[in-house]
């Protein structure tokens, strides 16, 4: 009964190692999928990201140098020449 229980044992033992490394391999080959299908979903993504944060201080130094002129023209038709 001995024998018979350590196989038992044994065996159950073995088939969860082996299903222990299914998953793993299988996990391993969906992750790697995974981040395959993921790169050029997130490449494009960070890429507009990058170009928006590139595009706001773009605009916002057009405007800023906009309101410099029109301060410094304001400026120079209140206060005439000597």
């Amino acid at each position: 009964m001995n024998k018979i229980a350590s196989i038992i044992i044994a065996a159950v033992f073995a088939i969860a190692l082996l299903g222990g490394m299914a998953a793993m391999i299988g996990g391993g080959l969906l992750g790697a999928i995974v981040f395959v299908i993921g790169i050029p979903v997130a490449f494009p993504m960070s890429t507009s990201i990058v170009v928006l944060f590139f595009a706001v201080i773009i605009i916002r130094t057009i405007i800023q140098k906009r309101r410099e002129r029109r301060e410094m023209r304001a400026f120079l038709k209140d206060n005439p020449k000597d």
